[in-house]
């Protein structure tokens, strides 16, 4: 006990001293280093909301210059012409309007795969989708009529808001009534809507010359669809009728 206190009234300031530079590196470590991180994530955040705050800004400068009505006009034919589903009954009533158009006999319509109208969820996209980014609901028709109606179907099936493609086509010419029989292989495409959402602080660009472009073009298109004739529609009775049971 002697030694070790002759050593502290030797050596006090030294202990003194080495007390208070390992206190205060303990206080560094716990108080002073946490600190500086919690400033660094602030700082961190700051800049990740003022990059926010100018893509917002800019987000909503971009909106305020949109023509909404055109905008809205060029979203219905784009829908109309690749829809958000199968929409067999556009599908349908489509060849309908075509084949009527030029006058032509539909004998036949068929769809290509079952899994055309399977479920999202139960059909796989084929490598033939995956390549062009749509989906792909294969179908044939078969057609009748004058030779020259029948080429105009198939030159006119690519030139309407609906989007078909011709994969194939055969020709039967009878030579004696003149009617030329077609069986042609198409595709109908359309677009499921997107899962998930963009978030409200993504980046948003203006659509570019080409792409207004296409758009315009797409709605160049005339939209064909069959519509009941004013002849078709069944007279509703609206007064009552006394029926005579003896009239002859």
């Amino acid at each position: 006990m002697r030694a070790i206190r002759r050593f502290l009234r030797q050596y006090q300031s030294f202990v003194i001293s080495g007390t208070v530079i390992f206190f205060s590196i303990i206080a560094l470590f716990v108080g002073l280093v946490p600190g500086v991180q919690k400033a660094a994530d602030l700082i961190s955040e700051t800049q990740s909301l003022r990059k926010s705050v100018a893509t917002l800004t800019e987000k909503q400068r971009i909106l305020q210059e949109l023509d909404i009505t055109t905008l809205t006009g060029y979203a219905k034919d784009a829908i109309a012409a690749v829809p958000a589903d199968k929409s067999l009954g556009s599908l349908f009533s489509t060849v309908d309007a075509l084949t009527a158009k030029e006058s032509v006999t539909v004998t036949a319509v068929s769809l290509g795969t079952v899994g055309s109208v399977a479920t999202e969820s139960a059909k796989k996209l084929s490598v033939d989708e995956q390549k062009i980014g749509v989906n792909i609901i294969p179908f044939s028709i078969i057609i009748e009529g004058p030779i020259d109606r029948v080429r105009n179907v198939v030159d006119q099936a690519v030139k309407i808001r609906r989007f078909f493609r011709v994969r194939s086509f055969d020709l039967t010419f009878d030579t004696k009534t003149g009617v030329t029989k077609s069986t042609l292989s198409m595709d109908a495409y359309y677009v499921p809507d997107p899962k998930t959402l963009s978030k409200v602080t993504d980046a948003l660009t203006p659509l570019t010359e080409d792409e207004i472009e296409i758009l315009q073009k797409v709605s160049s298109f005339p939209l064909m669809t069959q519509e009941s004739s004013v002849s078709d529609i069944p007279v509703i009775q609206t007064q009552p009728v006394t029926v005579d049971p003896f009239a002859p």
